[in-house]
């Protein structure tokens, strides 16, 4: 957590910039100045030698790790949602929610251990297979790969229904199997969002209604998700404020698990006029964006370089090669000479071979998946059989 006070801050060196040059209106929003103060500017060698980075101050930044290191303004926003311990592992989960956006809710550390690394070791070796789930290599590269895994230097790979970005839209003819384990998790995770009230704000009821209201039928009865992007982050990337609005289903809330390195996440309003919340987000933790949320724009400025150990090779246990290979700028280290993809071929791999191969690729990583229901009705046809 040491980056949290010494990490380099963010200057934006590379501004939106319209057709003549000049920055654009989005540059100048409180949203962007928002992400400026948090992204990270990485020099090279000979510019770090002229330049040093001011130091980022995080004192903001919204923190369910430590309640007592947020601000008293922020301390004064954060509550804490009583949620029933489950009988049948004795677990007692804890959900938060924040006054500053109503329907946001983090479930700190909801995701044991163990679950992290099973949703990594997929994400690496099976999610990123274009044979089973398309991926930004296999259908938006100039020299299109079909990859076998996961591999710098991939941004993305959906789950179940494909999404189109360029249009941001959904076809129900184009979509891949839903993982049958990450279904299993999601629908678990539904059941903690639909117990969770934030002054009149209700996830109860699958259309926001509570269940005193015999509207509707309980959230996680009628939830089905049926799609996932799953999201690389590698050290020094991020994500741009953006909205997710182009499902039919916008009722039910959108469920993000965070994995490997931690992230500074920031959460506004439905305007980029607005200045966002930020929050620290750690692997492990859940949060859902569910009533008013749903609608907000949010983005990822910054990544934190802190993967958990027990997601990745302990320093001491990698080799000078391996280091070369999986170091903090491994994003852009695996373009032949003629700027082409290689791809990694899993099939030549021993199963020791594949389990230190998505660990080191955790090592400077962050992946998110965030689910989401697309259309009301039943879509069993998604279902893995395995």
């Amino acid at each position: 957590m040491s980056e949290l006070v010494t990490a380099a801050a963010a200057m934006d060196d590379c501004p939106k910039r319209d057709r003549g040059g000049c920055k654009s209106e989005l540059s100048f929003t409180s949203f962007r100045q928002v992400e400026k103060k948090y992204k990270l500017v990485q020099y090279s060698r000979r510019e770090a030698k002229r330049n040093k980075a001011p130091e980022t101050d995080f004192t903001d930044v919204v923190r369910f790790d430590d309640l007592e290191a947020n601000t008293e303004a922020n301390k004064q926003l954060i509550h804490e949602v009583p949620l029933r311990t489950d009988e049948a592992t004795g677990s007692n989960y804890k959900c938060y929610t924040f006054g500053g956006v109503p329907g946001l809710l983090i479930f700190p550390q909801v995701l044991t251990a163990e679950e992290q690394v099973e949703l990594c070791r997929e994400s690496i070796l099976v999610y990123g297979d274009a044979s089973q789930h398309p991926n930004i290599l296999s259908t938006h590269a100039k020299a299109p790969v079909q990859t076998h895994c996961y591999q710098p230097p991939m941004r993305w790979a959906t789950l179940g229904f494909s999404y189109e970005w360029t249009n941001k839209t959904y076809h129900k003819d184009r979509y891949s199997t839903f993982p049958r384990l990450l279904k299993e998790r999601m629908c678990f995770l539904m059941k903690l969002v639909e117990h969770v009230t934030q002054d009149s704000f209700s996830c109860m009821g699958s259309s926001g209604a509570g269940v005193g209201d015999g509207a509707t039928a309980p959230l996680a009865a009628t939830y089905e998700p049926q799609t996932a992007i799953v999201n690389y982050y590698p050290v020094g990337s991020m994500m741009m404020c953006h909205q997710d609005v182009s499902e039919e289903t916008m009722d039910r809330p959108l469920v993000s698990a965070s994995l490997g390195c931690s992230a500074v996440f920031l959460m506004g309003t439905e305007s980029r006029d607005d200045a966002p919340y930020a929050f620290l987000l750690r692997s492990g933790d859940v949060a859902a964006f569910a009533g008013p949320s749903r609608r907000a724009f949010h983005a990822v400025p910054r990544i934190l370089d802190d993967c958990p150990d027990y997601l990745t090779v302990p320093d001491e246990a990698i080799t000078v090669e391996e280091l070369a290979h999986f170091d903090n700028h491994c994003y852009y280290k695996n373009k032949t000479a003629d700027g082409s993809i290689a791809p990694f071929v899993l099939e030549v791999m021993s199963k020791a071979e594949r389990e230190r191969y998505w660990r080191l690729c955790m090592r400077h990583l962050r992946v998110n998946i965030n689910a989401r229901q697309v259309y009301t009705e039943a879509c069993p046809f998604l279902a893995d059989v395995e």
